[in-house]
């Protein structure tokens, strides 16, 4: 029990705020030492989505709650320094995850975050077993770049996929020289004529991302009235839920990354 509360008193003084009173940090060590390199656009992107919305693993987290995870886990994972995380919620279990760095026998590291969520039972274990349908996401790290591996670009055929999606691809996949491909083809899907209303809100859905990703304040604002404009006007349609929900949780990211 002491343990745990030297922990988490190092770990609110280290970020300068106080974390929820239902969020544990427990390490066997915490060497602050920022090991993840990954940027902070991606970590922010799949961290939130993979550990707190799919699943609706813990939709009703705050965006102080999110970010505070966030830090510790960019600042004290490394390879040899797993973090766990306990996160107190309704119900007879609280959820846990743990973030490790694996190296893989090609060189590769990866990010894995394993939690104590079967997604076969629908409900929190005890414990984290990941022998037992534990709910694991894993991401490759190259320098600055974090990517999740169905969005590796050897996963996926470029030459079939939408304008859109090829956007997307562009942005989260592994390769840097890919980045600089997304401006041209989001400029070549809204100068289409007729263009779908699905299609148009996705492409400007990427180019908010790209916006967020360049860490350009002033289209981020610009983007996002624009497409809550788009989302009203279209509001009775029911196939743009999904689009919705992912531009909320896009709003959330630009939060977690002020």
């Amino acid at each position: 029990m002491h343990k745990i509360i030297l922990i988490a008193t190092i770990f609110i003084t280290s970020f300068g705020y106080a974390q929820s009173e239902k969020i544990i940090i427990k390490s066997d060590q915490l060497n602050e030492d920022n090991y993840l390199k990954a940027d902070d656009f991606y970590l922010t992107h799949y961290l939130y989505i993979d550990l707190f919305l799919r699943e609706n693993l813990f939709p009703m987290a705050s965006t102080e709650d999110v970010s505070s995870i966030l830090k510790a886990i960019k600042t004290y994972v490394s390879a040899d320094t797993p973090l766990e995380i306990e996160i107190e919620k309704p119900g007879d279990r609280n959820y846990l995850i743990k973030m490790s760095i694996l190296k893989t026998k090609d060189g590769n590291e990866l990010l894995v975050a394993y939690t104590n969520w079967n997604s076969k039972k629908r409900l929190f274990e005890k414990n984290i077993d990941i022998k037992n349908d534990s709910y694991t996401r894993w991401y490759f790290l190259n320098a600055n770049k974090m990517t999740y591996r169905k969005d590796m670009s050897n996963k996926n055929d470029y030459s079939i996929m939408s304008k859109p999606d090829l956007a997307n691809a562009y942005l989260f996949d592994e390769l840097p020289e890919n980045d600089n491909k997304i401006n041209n083809t989001l400029d070549d899907i809204l100068k289409e004529k007729g263009l779908n209303i699905s299609d148009k809100i996705m492409a400007n859905l990427v180019l908010l991302k790209h916006h967020i990703f360049l860490r350009d304040h002033s289209n981020v604002i610009k983007q996002t009235e624009y497409l809550n404009a788009l989302f009203k006007e279209h509001a009775s349609e029911s196939d743009l839920r999904g689009l919705e929900m992912a531009f909320r949780a896009t709003e959330f990211q630009i939060e977690l990354m002020k």
